[in-house]
């Protein structure tokens, strides 16, 4: 008998994994008493999978049924397992060595086909896989750079321009599967056209109001273009007064100050007294009227007529290559047209020693149905004004005669500051 006898962790533990069973035996060891000559050999199996934790789900449902039959042998009692209370002879006996050996093998063997490290090698092939694709996408990208190189220098030196020694380039690579970005169109803003008609503010009415009424008749009240406009001038646009060439000339060169905004046609005017010296006296008196001035640059000339006790307008379009005249009684004058047609042949000739052709220019005046028409023998002046602001900004003309009184206090607002509405 055995006094004395040590086993550790003879444990067996069954789990069950995809239909396999792995059988973990902790190592028996047993050794003799102290003095005895003998000793038990220990025989386990080493390298094996640690068995479940207490209480994880995996070894709950992985344990067999006690009722079901399991191709595990059951572990052997040694003699000296019982009790010292247990009477009678020993039962069992000890293992061999060879049944133990046995057991292992067959457990090792039928452990073989399990596919234990299948985890690890799928790891390894999808790592393969995409260092394989890292390696194609970068020896693309290295070719579009290198390509995008060449393509650069020889731009480079066709533009004889210095080649750099090294180019940094920066070359996008699609995706392989890119997303497809939609379109976002955003729909064009309105336009806010400005009004035709602004209302005049309180404050601006009482501004014109104190040019019209109150102080000395000679004070000036605006300067610019070279011109002065005095108390006087600006009563001539107070009820039906007839406008006088001052007030006329000052406008008309607002409305070329104007048209040097880019989303206007450019302007140019002649003065009240150019066509009457014109007509009268010929081109050579009105030579030098234009030495420091290109007419052919602009887009428009606007020529104020002055008819004795009648204003009308001519306008002379370069891009349509017309002369218009424009009477706010209906009154026809193809002969303005001409006039100033036969100026612009000498004016060319004169300025750039050139031909000017006027085989495809039109000559044209506008009818009283065409225009609007002045219904008083005294806003003359007033309709050929407003005609030159309208067609200066490429608009129809659409006033009538009810206009007549507000464009006369919105003109004397615009004169004394200077600025158009």
């Amino acid at each position: 008998w055995i006094n004395k006898r040590v086993i550790d962790d003879r444990i067996f533990n069954c789990e069950r994994t995809d239909g396999f069973s792995y059988l973990h035996r902790s190592s028996l060891h047993c050794a003799s008493p102290a003095g005895s000559g003998a000793g038990v050999p220990s025989y386990g199996l080493s390298s094996l999978p640690p068995s479940p934790q207490p209480g994880s789900s995996q070894a709950s449902s992985t344990l067999p049924s006690p009722g079901a039959s399991s191709s595990i042998p059951e572990p052997q009692l040694w003699a000296h397992d019982l009790e010292p209370s247990t009477k009678g002879p020993a039962v069992l006996s000890a293992p061999s060595p060879a049944a133990l050996q046995d057991t292992s093998s067959q457990d090792t063997q039928s452990s073989g086909h399990v596919p234990c490290f299948q985890a690890e090698l799928w790891i390894k092939e999808l790592t393969s896989l995409y260092d394989s694709r890292a390696r194609e996408r970068r020896r693309l990208i290295e070719e579009q750079e290198a390509l995008a190189s060449q393509l650069l220098r020889q731009r480079l030196s066709r533009e004889g321009r210095a080649v750099p020694a090294s180019v940094e380039l920066k070359v996008r690579v699609p995706l392989e599967k890119e997303v497809p970005v939609a379109a976002v169109i955003q729909k064009p803003q309105p336009i806010e056209e400005e009004p035709e008609f602004p209302e005049l503010t309180e404050d601006m009415e009482k501004e014109v109001s104190r040019a019209l009424r109150g102080g000395s008749q000679d004070e000036v009240l605006s300067e610019g273009f070279r011109l002065t406009i005095t108390r006087k001038d600006l009563q001539t646009l107070n009820h039906l007064n007839w406008l006088n060439d001052e007030v006329i000339n000052f406008y008309m060169n607002l409305l070329v100050e104007r048209s040097k905004q880019p989303n206007l046609p450019s302007a140019y005017t002649f003065n009240t007294f150019f066509f009457p010296k014109l007509r009268s006296s010929g081109y050579n008196a009105v030579r030098r009227w234009t030495k420091k001035v290109d007419i052919f640059s602009v887009d428009i000339i606007l020529v104020p007529v002055h008819l004795g006790v009648h204003w009308c307008l001519s306008v002379v379009d370069f891009r349509k290559k017309s002369i218009t005249y424009f009477d706010s009684m209906g009154g026809n004058n193809d002969e303005a047209c001409r006039i100033l047609l036969k100026y612009l042949k000498q004016e060319r000739e004169d300025k750039k020693g050139q031909n000017f052709d006027t085989s495809e220019w039109t000559l044209k005046s506008k009818r009283p149905n065409e225009i609007p028409q002045q219904m008083n023998g005294s806003d003359c002046g007033m309709f050929t004004c407003k005609y030159a602001e309208y067609i200066t900004k490429d608009r129809p003309i659409t006033f009538t005669q009810k206009h007549m009184p507000y464009f006369r206090r919105r003109m004397v607002w615009e004169i004394l500051n200077q600025k158009l509405l």
